[in-house]
């Protein structure tokens, strides 16, 4: 492929804009397509393991980056019931002697922002807002992209597809099977430092493990904010999947009520002290078995439209990121 043929990627999300990058670095020139008008600040916090921030580094963008973040000096585990320590895990400076990079938390509105004015400045990089892929033409140079509502094809050497959970190149090209729901809610809250019980005010990750329900707590914003995540498992409907499910606030009470009703004081407490709680419904798909799944003539899924996982573990961001260095 010559690198003087446009590559097309879909999507403008951490991975999309993750890919342009890599793409762009590596001397090609690079289409990005978004389906919105605009950029929300969707999402919350996330954490960047050094697997990520590395290729960050690697970038230029870890500088910006890190104005805007926290790097916890450890992980605290604890059972919810009475509040006992159940392990613990030094980061900070650790991590960096050990991995070679930070762990950083972060929003997620920052971790984008900073890709995004990466991505604006790079002069092989163009940004087409309004623009969601609806049709996908092959052709022996190529490919020619069709968009919603719009009248007008562009050509492209190559499509990668970051259009998310709900992927239409994934359906245009690989399968039309739906994410599923997991029967797994996340509730979000963001608060200042400064309204949070004296327990949770340290630069720590804490995760408190009970019954069905998985609470992590971590700063972000150089250490002005809280972001706590509940993930309880609950049998309501889960009809939509994205950041803010339509839940009335009693419903996000009950539920909340019926997932902390068996745990220490500590935690209520701090469940009490957040306010404007938003429902995050986590859908999944069956994880990919061959390559064949994934890249295809001339297109190649990546991020959550390839392999969208469970936050448990924390590398939803991080996998997306890795993929665009591999890529």
């Amino acid at each position: 492929m010559s690198f003087l043929d446009p590559v097309a990627v879909a999507g403008a999300g951490i991975g999309g804009l993750a890919a342009a990058l890599a793409l762009g670095r590596s001397g090609a020139s690079v289409h990005v397509y978004e389906k919105t008008s605009d950029f929300s600040e969707a999402g919350a916090g996330i954490g960047l393991g050094p697997n990520a921030v590395r290729v960050l580094q690697q970038w230029g963008v870890n500088t910006a980056l890190q104005a805007q973040a926290c790097t916890p000096q450890g992980l605290i585990a604890r059972r919810a019931d009475d509040g006992r320590i159940a392990g613990q895990l030094p980061m900070g400076q650790s991590f960096i002697e050990k991995y070679g990079a930070p762990y950083l938390t972060v929003l997620r509105a920052d971790l984008h922002r900073t890709l995004l004015d990466a991505v604006k400045k790079h002069e092989a990089i163009t940004l087409h807002l309004n623009h969601g892929v609806s049709g996908i033409n092959l052709h022996a140079k190529g490919l020619e992209l069709e968009f919603d509502g719009i009248h007008q094809r562009h050509q492209a050497q190559a499509l990668i597809g970051a259009d998310g959970l709900h992927s239409n190149v994934r359906a245009l090209m690989f399968d039309s099977d739906v994410p599923s729901a997991s029967g797994h809610w996340a509730y979000r809250a963001l608060l200042p430092m400064a309204d949070a019980p004296k327990l949770f005010q340290q630069m720590h990750i804490g995760i408190w493990m009970g019954k069905r329900l998985h609470v992590v707590h971590y700063p972000v914003r150089g250490g002005d904010f809280l972001n706590l995540v509940v993930l309880i498992e609950s049998n309501g409907p889960a009809s939509q999947a994205g950041w803010d499910v339509s839940r009335s606030t009693e419903q996000i009470t009950l539920d909340l009520k019926q997932a902390m009703h068996t745990s220490c004081h500590a935690l209520n407490e701090l469940i009490d002290a957040a306010k404007g709680w938003r429902a995050w419904c986590l859908f999944d798909r069956p994880p990919l078995w061959h390559a064949g799944q994934m890249a295809k003539d001339r297109v190649a899924l990546l991020g959550d439209a390839a392999h969208p996982m469970l936050p448990y573990l924390a590398q939803g961001a991080g996998m997306a990121i890795e993929d665009a260095a591999a890529l």
